[in-house]
């Protein structure tokens, strides 16, 4: 998918909504699993398919939170995903 693609399709994100939080509610909504996510487990084995990563990502970059699906894919647990998304965060 290209980069154009994924820009045309982002959620305009004010990057003061993306907190811890609202990760997590991301991902659960993702994985359509109300139960609650360990922190530490791979998220694949939630059944989280690269679609939603990548408008994941689109919505992310929409925020100006730079992130690769390769670099989501290689840390697929929430607590490495935010520590990712926290330091590219606009200041």
């Amino acid at each position: 998918m290209s980069d154009a693609l994924l820009t045309e399709s982002a959620t305009v994100l004010d990057p003061a909504q993306i907190t811890r939080d609202w990760l997590e509610a991301r991902v659960s909504k993702m994985i359509d699993d109300e139960e609650e996510i360990d922190p530490e487990e791979n998220l694949l084995l939630y059944g989280l398919d690269s679609i939603s990563v990548m408008q994941l990502i689109s919505d992310l970059r929409g925020a100006g939170v730079g992130l690769s699906f390769a670099e989501l894919g290689q840390q697929p647990t929430l607590n490495k995903w935010w520590n990712l998304i926290a330091a590219k965060l606009p200041r």
